[in-house]
């Protein structure tokens, strides 16, 4: 259960409210006893004070009860056995057994039990009382409840849209501050999703308007007769496709429209597929490794290997000496570079920035929004240390 839930609070408030309620009716029902206790002490006190003022006998005793609608109870012993007084006073005592109440006399020489046929009930209207407000508590509780049900439904549909599900309906035709705030939100959701939409379009358009150039220029490249000239400019062309499909993947991932495709690889592939994908013209001189392991992955080797180039990008872009290392630790990757530390904690830079300056005065840009976001759609984390003037960023496999 979670105590900060508004509906939780409203619970617990009527469940304490409950028990106060209980409590009120207990000391009401108690108190309405002593009433009735009461009222018969002072008549049972002025029937006692009238035989002894008169000094009637046991007859004129009985005699005069009788007048009272009072009955004689013969074996008083037999009845008394199983109930005990509830109040006395001198020269008397009151006994109760369910619905009826007795008056013992005690005098010189008799002792006499009488049964008062009279009906002595409780003051109901408290209770009456007590029972509205009950009611009227009951159905005001069900109806904040009922208020505050679209208040949860939008909390779900707000975790939706927050995950990604951008075609969200949240609606609400009533008129309360709720309602108000449901539609004011699905305003603002219906124009992120139209933003979304469009920059989506744009983005796809421009990139599949770019490969139709970049296709031909790699044809063209072929029909080059210098060959140095010609391994370079297919060399250009093959490094622009892949930008154009790695910038089409990061599109998918930020607009988290991107299936995700795992299967069985291996941690030497991945790194390899990594270091292929930053086509180095002497990759050796800038990355580092050995005795990488094939551990077995299953991870989307795509989307992974686009990870490792990210990092591996960041690490030669921004160290001092421009070269990178890989080590693999236990059942970590480490991609440690020789550089400053970060000015900020690693979460700071798990956000997409899309302001150049910003970008800069951070130092990584997209690359670790883009990083971050693959790894957890691997069930994967990124963590950071700096040692010995070296960034190492790790990769928990």
């Amino acid at each position: 259960m979670n105590f900060n839930s508004l509906n939780t609070k409203v619970i617990f408030v009527f469940i304490i409210s409950i028990i106060l309620f209980i409590m009120v009716f207990i000391g009401n029902y108690y108190y309405e006893q002593n009433q009735v206790t009461k009222r018969l002490n002072e008549n049972y006190k002025k029937i006692t004070s009238y035989t002894h003022q008169n000094r009637l006998d046991p007859h004129e005793i009985l005699s005069y009860l009788k007048k009272l609608n009072f009955e004689f109870i013969i074996n008083h012993d037999e009845v008394l056995k199983d109930i005990k007084p509830i109040s006395a006073g001198p020269g008397f005592e009151i006994f109760k057994d369910r619905n009826n109440y007795y008056l013992l006399m005690v005098g010189p020489g008799f002792r006499l039990l009488a049964k008062d046929l009279d009906k002595y009930s409780l003051d109901y209207y408290g209770f009456i009382v007590l029972g509205i407000i009950f009611v009227i508590f009951v159905l005001s509780f069900l109806w904040i409840i009922k208020a505050l049900r679209p208040l949860k439904l939008l909390k779900e549909e707000i975790q939706d849209f927050s995950n990604g599900k951008l075609n969200i309906n949240c609606k609400s035709d009533k008129k309360d501050e709720i309602a108000q705030l449901a539609n004011e939100f699905d305003n603002a959701a219906r124009k992120i999703s139209l933003l979304v939409d469009s920059r989506q379009l744009f983005l796809r358009t421009v990139m599949h308007e770019l490969k139709t150039p970049i296709a031909k220029g790699r044809i063209v490249s072929e029909l080059l007769d210098d060959e140095k000239q010609k391994d370079r400019m297919i060399s250009i062309f093959d490094k622009l496709n892949l930008l154009i499909n790695d910038f089409s993947k990061i599109e998918e991932i930020v607009s988290k429209s991107y299936t995700i495709n795992k299967y069985k690889t291996s941690l030497d592939l991945s790194i390899e597929k990594a270091i292929d994908m930053m086509m180095l013209d002497n990759p050796k001189n800038k990355i580092m490794y050995e005795d990488i392991s094939k551990k077995p992955l299953k991870v989307d080797l795509e989307l992974f290997a686009l990870a490792i180039k990210n990092l591996l990008d960041n690490g030669i872009k921004y160290s001092l000496d421009k070269k990178v290392k890989i080590i693999e630790k236990e059942n970590e990757l480490h991609i440690i570079s020789k550089g400053n530390k970060l000015q900020k904690p690693l979460e700071d830079y798990f956000q997409a920035y899309h302001n150049e300056t910003q970008a800069k005065n951070h130092g990584m840009g997209l690359g670790l929004y883009i990083v971050h976001e693959i790894l957890k759609m691997h069930k994967m984390k990124l963590s950071y240390e700096f040692k010995e003037d070296n960034n190492i960023f790790k990769i928990g496999l």
